[in-house]
């Protein structure tokens, strides 16, 4: 999407819609994420030259939770207890074989520490 074509309302919204899927179950982070977007939006009230470029960030923001942020947990007091992750349908999955290098997945024949 376009900042241009993408109002700072419709930004802001997209922003919370985002942190509501990607911390549903945690009300803490969910509402400290919402606070600190409310805070970036509220530092830049008025129109300006880097308007487009304030609503582009909160977009990617809000693409980078939907798509990219993952949220575990344990039961509490069980240290040993496995992890329960909150991988729902925006989550982007790939596996660590392939890498994607402009649009195309690469096979990556040697691991990062060779």
């Amino acid at each position: 999407m376009a900042s241009s074509t993408v109002s700072a309302r419709s930004a802001y919204r997209q922003l919370l819609r985002a942190t509501r899927i990607a911390f549903h179950n945690d009300t803490r982070v969910m509402l400290g994420a919402r606070q600190e977007a409310r805070r970036n939006f509220d530092n830049h009230p008025r129109v300006g030259i880097d308007t487009p470029m304030q609503i582009n960030h909160a977009i990617e923001v809000a693409n980078i939770l939907r798509h990219n942020i993952v949220q575990g947990a344990r039961e509490q007091g069980d240290e040993n207890a496995r992890w329960e992750l909150n991988i729902h349908d925006d989550i982007e999955r790939g596996d660590n074989d392939s890498v994607k290098v402009d649009g195309k997945y690469v096979k990556v024949d040697k691991p990062c520490s060779s």
